[in-house]
């Protein structure tokens, strides 16, 4: 029997891949260190704790959904990992796409089927989604009347679009192994302390520039911008954080205070990312290169 060819230029995406892993950590290091010089003097101690409840809630709680909805069986240290990598990798990536295309990479080379391995993250972020929805209806309790039917037609068409995709790919997924009703379930109520952190980590970048804003309202323009992180977008220039400085500024926050405290946090967000994340990717490398 012949052996299949092996594609000449695989090889060569590998070398070059092995590259991309190895610099990516100091491009972060570059962006984060070219953020922060351009940030105004502000009280750290708020936007630190904040970013606490933020990587509590970013590098266990998200990993702990995404095992909650996977079929793999694999131990909670490896989803963790993964996930910080493909976290570091989407900061650097349009819509966070680098996170979602390296954890289906990391899924296939584990066993997994492409099919399956797309429907698993799929999952996971649709349970993330579920939160994302439930902060918006949130929104829509605190948002002016006049905007309702903006509201609900958006609503509509994430609906349609729901409604489209799920007809679109239940003929191409009926093989693959889903999660159950259940662990869907317990994976939303994860994402919903996520939401939690996150909640946290605004209030303290807001108290970092010396402002107060409500949990209620915060919330509310957290789903908002959480919703905007749909359209394409790089990390800290992006429909999120413009979502974000708009609310805070509807919430009675000064432009020059929100556009400091949503800078800040842009900023702060690298530190767990390259210390986590980087630090994955690192000893990934450095194994390689021993291989």
């Amino acid at each position: 029997m012949q052996a299949p060819e092996v594609s000449p230029n695989r090889p060569r995406l590998r070398r070059w891949g092995g590259i991309v892993v190895r610099l990516v950590p100091l491009v972060g290091i570059v962006v984060a260190v070219g953020t922060w010089s351009h940030l105004p003097r502000m009280r750290l101690e708020p936007a630190l704790i904040g970013l606490a409840c933020w990587t509590v809630g970013n590098y266990l709680f998200c990993p702990l959904r995404w095992r909650a909805v996977s079929t793999r069986g694999r131990p909670l240290r490896w989803y963790a990992r993964i996930y910080a990598e493909g976290e570091l990798l989407g900061m650097l990536t349009p819509q966070h796409a680098g996170a979602d295309l390296w954890r289906i990479r990391q899924l296939v080379a584990a066993g997994a089927d492409k099919s399956g391995a797309v429907v698993e993250v799929a999952a996971d972020r649709l349970a993330g989604g579920v939160m994302i929805l439930a902060l918006g209806l949130l929104a829509g309790m605190t948002v002016p009347a006049k905007w309702w039917p903006v509201a609900g037609g958006a609503l509509a068409a994430i609906a349609l679009a729901v409604w489209v995709s799920r007809r679109w790919w239940q003929a191409r997924i009926e093989h693959v192994q889903r999660p159950r009703g259940w662990a869907f379930v317990r994976a939303a109520a994860i994402s919903a302390l996520y939401q939690l952190g996150y909640l946290g980590f605004i209030i303290g970048l807001v108290g970092a520039v010396g402002h107060h804003v409500s949990p209620l309202g915060t919330a509310s323009v957290l789903g908002l911008s959480q919703a905007a992180s749909l359209l394409p977008g790089v990390h800290g220039a992006g429909p999120r954080e413009g979502a974000m400085t708009g609310g805070l500024v509807a919430l009675g926050v000064p432009l020059a205070a929100a556009l400091s405290a949503v800078a800040l946090g842009a900023a702060l967000a690298w530190l767990p990312a390259l210390l986590v994340g980087g630090g994955g990717l690192a000893a990934r490398s450095l194994r390689r290169l021993r291989a």
